[in-house]
């Protein structure tokens, strides 16, 4: 799956619902709703990384065991995860749950801007 999105809050449940659409019948709920959580993640940051009037990649990737996730923002700084988290403040959780629950990920520089992917084990 490839999608194209303008970088606005409609991002994310667009993401998110074309995601379960492609995956739904393929993918056990489990590893279905770990994807789908953290494809809201990297999108949300990527949005909030976006440039106003630019739009955010997303591909999804069937690997051998695993599901790769991949958004594309226009900030060249590579995504650092927050330390110990305010509870009471809505930002900082994001990549601390990208690294929780995927099996790896990361980002790399690509012109305009950077990826960053997540890789979620689909099969024991």
């Amino acid at each position: 799956m490839s999608l194209r999105l303008a970088a606005t809050v409609e991002a994310v449940p667009r993401a998110r619902h074309a995601l379960r659409r492609v995956l739904a019948e393929r993918v056990p709920d489990g590893p279905l709703d770990t994807l789908e959580l953290l494809l809201s993640e990297l999108v949300t940051n990527a949005v909030q990384h976006s440039v106003v009037g630019r739009t955010v990649a997303i591909a999804v990737l069937r690997r051998e065991n695993s599901i790769r996730i991949a958004v594309v923002d226009n900030e060249s700084a590579p995504p650092e995860p927050g330390d110990a988290v305010d509870l009471l403040d809505e930002h900082g959780r994001g990549l601390l749950l990208v690294e929780a629950m995927a099996e790896e990920w990361g980002s790399y520089p690509v012109p305009d801007g950077k990826v960053v992917w997540c890789d979620v084990k689909t099969v024991e």
